[in-house]
């Protein structure tokens, strides 16, 4: 990827990381617009509101249906290609639904449909970008290209929202839902573009390619090889293990905390205010991100999520001043930023290459099932147990498994798995 001259700290300095980044940036925006889109047209077709947990029901179980065969096959087929053709699946599963607004015969099951397909298209995709950025940038330049490609992302959600109000308001659920069909099409082209470029920067061969089973043959390309690995990366396992309580809290606060704030300040407006203090943290932390340096990443992924979650959830519990919950959230957002970067950057450093595509895809496996169930049981035992007490309650759990997670994995942190040394001694020789 690069020769012997000197390599520049930006990433910017990639011409393919630059060609990535900017369909990458047109496709978050779009991702932005589509989230509070599918609200309109859910209430559009069914005003009684039951048709928006079905979409979001859709979206997430078969993201999590289809996620191990999303890790798997970038690593064996290669990851553009892969890509490439999730971002074709998600352009059409956006083109239906705006087809069916815009001749007058939308149906609730059109959009049901509509968000499976997008979930089943974005677990190939995903894993897919996971294990492809390290083949755009030198290694050094890998935690800030992370950091360009998150506030790409946290810049869709701050401005998606409000472009897709004004997109409805001007052109209805259809012209949003084209907008969005159109920001999959400038990814389409950023990926061919990007597929072009590749011979002339050593396009890399399938993950898969160089795993022999020593006698010529090659080894099957497994999702359950990234469970195996795991063990061997302590670390990266356990911040993993950590995100599953963050991720519970995560679906909680979407769930308790417009209740809490329309309880505690009088309006649901308010609660919009403070979802904006946590997507500016989210951006800041995007930004900052890029400049941290440190030698112990998991270390301070972990760190950054036990003052993330539980300052989100505390805030909510006891915070009485509605400017007090929105500056926590704030803070909250920034931590979850740079640790979300950090966290990538571990991953693709640490991991051996051909299998990177495997093990993005276990994290989203483990993670994105907590979603769901935070969703079912945030205002049940919320209920049964009171507010205040749940939303405390999580946070202890967080923080406690936290220490648990620090205890196993500190011991554990210098051994390093074979195959990543390889991958390393096999970097370093074509970086010479």
């Amino acid at each position: 990827m690069t020769d012997g001259h000197a390599v520049s700290g930006s990433p910017l300095s990639s011409p393919l990381y630059r060609v990535y980044l900017a369909g990458q940036a047109v496709s978050r925006l779009g991702d932005g617009v589509v989230s509070v889109t599918f609200a309109f047209a859910a209430l559009a077709v069914a005003p009684d509101g039951r048709g928006i947990p079905m979409v979001l029901l859709a979206l997430w179980i078969s993201r999590f249906v289809f996620i191990a065969h999303g890790g798997s096959l970038p690593d064996r087929i290669g990851r553009l290609p892969v890509m490439f053709g999730a971002d074709v699946v998600r352009l059409a599963a956006q083109l239906f639904p705006a087809i069916t607004f815009a001749t007058g015969h939308a149906q609730l099951w059109h959009l049901v449909a509509s968000a499976a397909i997008y979930g089943a298209a974005a677990a190939f995709f995903t894993p897919g970008a996971v294990g492809l950025l390290p083949d755009l940038v030198h290694p050094t330049q890998l935690q800030k290209a992370n950091s360009w490609l998150d506030v790409a992302g946290d810049t869709g959600r701050l401005a998606g929202p409000a472009l897709a109000s004004l997109l409805v308001v001007v052109g209805d659920v259809p012209l949003a839902l084209f907008f969005d069909a159109a920001t999959f099409a400038v990814s389409l082209v950023s990926l061919a573009w990007l597929r072009r470029l590749m011979p002339a920067h050593g396009d890399p061969e399938p993950a898969g390619a160089d795993d022999d089973a020593g006698d010529g043959r090659k080894e099957p390309v497994r999702f359950l090889d990234a469970v195996r690995i795991m063990p061997r990366l302590p670390l990266v396992l356990g911040a993993i293990l950590l995100w599953l309580p963050v991720q519970i809290g995560l679906a909680s606060v979407s769930v308790l905390g417009p209740i809490t704030v329309q309880d505690r300040f009088g309006s649901i407006e308010q609660w919009g205010v403070i979802v904006t203090f946590l997507a500016a943290g989210g951006l800041l932390g995007a930004l900052v991100s890029g400049h941290v340096r440190v030698e112990w990443r998991g270390v301070l992924t972990i760190v950054l999520l036990v003052v993330s979650m539980p300052v989100q959830l505390l805030a909510l519990a006891y915070g009485r001043h509605m400017m007090v919950v929105a500056g926590a959230l704030f803070l909250a957002g920034l931590a979850s930023g740079v640790a979300g970067v950090v966290f990538d950057t571990m991953v693709q450093l640490t991991v051996p290459k051909a299998m990177l595509s495997r093990v993005g895809s276990f994290e989203t496996t483990m993670t994105t099932a907590m979603v769901p169930l935070g969703f079912v049981i945030a205002l049940p035992l919320a209920n049964l147990v009171g507010r205040t007490a749940y939303l405390a309650g999580l946070a202890g759990v967080i923080v406690a498994t936290a220490g648990a997670v620090l205890v196993w994995a500190l011991p554990r942190s210098g051994l390093r798995d074979p195959h990543i040394k390889d991958s390393s001694d096999d970097l370093a020789g074509r970086n010479a």
